[in-house]
């Protein structure tokens, strides 16, 4: 588990370790040093003409331990100070009056672009996580400049630009190689176009406990802790029979592809409750597969762990039907999927308090747009925020998938998945996730469920995927065990 924090929450623990009596300079020697460690671990090959160009803040501060260490170490990088020497003050001071003492200049800001064009590495320590407003003027060409440079760019706690709470960029940011990130990681880093800025992410610690942070960034490891091994005794009655609510005449592939995702994540049985006239299609789809008619949803979830409601169920008045009774009046933990949230946004996403039991809900941006009645563009500006609320309003677990899928409790409990792969973007994989949440909603609470889930279908779908696509559905769904194995290697 790795904690997982906003542009307050950095600010806070930073204030509250040193009001503790852990002076800010140690802190501050401390990141610099893990920063440069990285950085010669990563680019030992680039060391030659390192060009470092800190800010007058905190971040600033960094980027001169940084340079004293390369220092240490032998090299000679080149300093460049964004703004006036009269402007720093405190640690940041400090710091860089260490490095002249030890013979390394500042140099004005005129020799930059003749120091980046023979540059092998650029370390970027403008701004850091308290930016919160767009970067403008002759600030913004500096950060162009740094970005246009054809060396590799460190950039220090987050580029300089990415909104450490969204990931939006604050008028410009540079596209880093290596990121490397102190205390806990940022927000920013994990969605949006901060991720793409952020490139490789290393947190190092700056020598004190980490922050005591519900708000996670989550590790393949976790799904090993919600699905512990199970007894050699074993069998199919206690693994967990999951009743999947999904399959109209043209979309039984999404029924099929739930189900399977379902027995890959360890159900013990499995049976797809389809609307009529879409049984016989789906009999002998998979051997593996149960089937029954769907009519009322009550007495076909008698006795199941977990339901899984909506994967190409349709959205006349009859799925509407199908959909509030499942949602509302079964008991069971269940799934709430695809065409199930179309229609409860139609009912109001308030409805789902009167739940008789708890729920997962799974939706895409487009699907939370129209829950919480807002434009797609505002669910994919903060996805943390839009997780929280839908979270918040309708009383329930919520998985908000794509790019960096957040989990969101009621409480306030927020994780996020760092792995994944664009080849994930193809029909059927949302289909594969929630049949795998089911199975996994059968054996976890609901958070804890949600998060192994799409840990392990994120894990699943780098193995299957041989580039950026081409990926089939069913093969992110039989990489499944495998990764769960993976997962259970990691925590022994």
């Amino acid at each position: 588990m790795q904690p997982l924090l906003t542009r307050e929450a950095s600010r806070l623990y930073d204030a509250r370790v040193i009001e503790a009596g852990v002076p800010g300079s140690l802190l501050m020697e401390n990141a610099g040093r893990g920063a440069a460690d990285a950085l010669m671990e990563r680019f030992a090959d680039r060391l030659e003409r390192v060009v470092v160009v800190g800010g007058t803040g905190q971040n600033g501060g960094d980027a001169w331990v940084v340079a004293r260490r390369l220092c240490a170490r032998g090299h000679r990088p080149r300093a460049f100070l964004a703004g006036e020497r009269e402007h720093v003050r405190g640690d940041a001071r400090v710091a860089l009056g260490a490095l002249e003492a030890i013979g390394v200049p500042l140099e004005p800001l005129e020799r930059l672009e003749p120091a980046l064009a023979v540059a092998t590495l650029v370390v970027e320590g403008l701004f850091g996580t308290g930016l919160d407003r767009a970067i403008e003027g002759w600030r913004a060409e500096l950060v162009a400049t740094l970005d246009a440079a054809a060396a590799p760019l460190v950039a220090l706690d987050l580029p300089s630009g990415v909104d450490a709470d969204t990931g939006a960029i604050l008028g410009v940011a540079p596209h880093a190689t290596l990121t490397v990130t102190f205390a806990g990681h940022k927000r920013g880093l994990w969605q949006g176009p901060g991720r793409a800025r952020a490139g490789e992410v290393r947190l190092v610690d700056i020598g004190v406990p980490p922050p005591a942070c519900l708000d996670r960034l989550l590790e393949l490891g976790d799904a090993a802790r919600a699905l512990p091994e199970r007894r050699f005794d074993a069998h199919k009655g206690v693994a967990g029979h999951v009743l999947v609510v999904a399959g109209a005449p043209g979309t039984t592939g999404a029924a099929v592809l739930a189900g399977t995702g379902a027995l890959r994540a360890g159900a013990g049985l499995v049976t797809i409750a389809a609307r009529p006239g879409t049984r016989a299609a789906l009999d002998g789809e998979l051997v593996e597969l149960m089937t029954a008619e769907l009519g009322s949803v009550r007495p076909l979830a008698e006795g199941k762990a977990a339901l899984v409601v909506g994967p190409g169920l349709g959205l006349d008045d009859a799925a509407r039907d199908v959909v509030l009774e499942a949602a509302l009046e079964v008991s069971a933990p269940a799934v709430l999927d695809a065409d199930a949230l179309t229609l409860l946004a139609q009912e109001g996403l308030e409805r789902l308090r009167e739940a008789a039991g708890p729920r997962v809900l799974t939706p895409h941006p487009g699907e939370a747009a129209r829950l919480l009645g807002v434009a797609t563009s505002a669910i994919v500006a903060d996805r943390y925020a839009a997780a929280e609320q839908l979270a918040a309003r309708s009383g329930h677990v919520v998985v908000l998938k794509g790019a960096g899928t957040v989990v969101a409790e009621p409480a306030g409990r927020v994780a996020v998945c760092p792995l994944g792969t664009p080849a994930l973007g193809v029909a059927g994989t949302g289909d594969v996730l929630a049949g795998a949440l089911g199975a996994v909603l059968a054996a976890a609470p609901p958070f804890e469920a949600a998060c192994a889930a799409v840990i392990l279908h994120a894990r699943a779908g780098e193995r299957a995927a041989r580039s950026d696509r081409g990926v089939l559905a069913r093969e992110v769904a039989a990489e499944i065990p495998a990764a769960l194995a993976e997962a259970r290697r990691l925590t022994r």
